[in-house]
């Protein structure tokens, strides 16, 4: 995959994919691929094993890949991957949950990487047999420190149902760094509206992937983007579609 290693494990599924997959998301991928430069800076929220951070460092700079995963298993296995990758540089990992607020949250201490893995609120929401571990909680905007002056190509955004809190808390990162692409991830099978108002109070637009083309008309997928809306235009290959609010 591009040059870079990762180390695969049985119990991940993240590894299953890169393996029978060769690229997960390959349409979005593929897609942010085209519209990254080397100077641009990935910020990745919901980093898990670090997949998404290799598959695009042949073209961001390690350096400048800021990546965010809480849970302890999946942060050391995030850690490891880069360790395989040092000779191509070193991004910023941080064991921190992203959030609306400055602080700490509890999460299942699972023993293996979890796709779903979330933040809880009590320990009575975890399920049987779990049990919790505290992790620091972080806004966006309270990091923007790390990348000042740094061109964002992407924000992506994969924290299994808590989008929400994340734009809550990302605000100045969208009305004044302007990451170019948001990438997020919409489960409920259309937009949320917190998501929408946060997005669009900010000069965003949002879109979805058809066939790999840009169609500002829909937003049912479960992988969504957003982008400025100053900027909206130089997505767009068929114009038809991107005429639409």
């Amino acid at each position: 995959m591009n040059g870079r290693l990762f180390e695969a494990h049985a119990d991940c599924v993240i590894s299953s994919a890169l393996i029978y997959a060769d690229m997960p998301e390959y349409d979005e991928l593929h897609f942010v691929r085209r519209h990254l430069n080397a100077d641009d800076a990935l910020i990745d929220v919901g980093a898990n094993v670090g997949h998404i951070g290799l598959l695009l460092n042949d073209i961001v700079r390690a350096e400048r890949i800021f990546a965010f995963e809480p849970t302890p298993v999946t942060f050391q296995r995030l850690q490891a991957n880069w360790e395989l990758n040092r000779t191509f540089g070193s991004p910023r990992l941080f064991q921190m949950a992203v959030g609306n607020d400055d602080g700490e949250a509890l999460i299942p201490d699972v023993s293996v990487p979890n796709t779903m893995n979330a933040i809880v609120s009590t320990e009575d929401e975890f399920p049987r047999n779990f049990v919790g571990v505290a992790v620091p909680v972080t806004r966006l905007d309270s990091m923007r420190r790390w990348w000042h002056g740094q061109r964002i190509g992407l924000l992506k955004i994969d924290v299994e149902g808590h989008e929400d809190d994340v734009f809550r808390g990302a605000t100045n990162v969208l009305k004044q760094d302007r990451p170019k692409l948001v990438m997020f991830e919409s489960l409920d099978g259309g937009l949320s509206p917190v998501v929408n108002a946060v997005l669009t109070s900010s000069g965003y637009r949002v879109f979805q992937l058809v066939n790999g083309q840009v169609d500002f008309s829909r937003r049912d997928a479960q992988n969504l983007f957003a982008c400025p809306v100053e900027d909206s235009a130089n997505y767009c290959s068929r114009p038809n579609l991107c005429a639409v609010s």
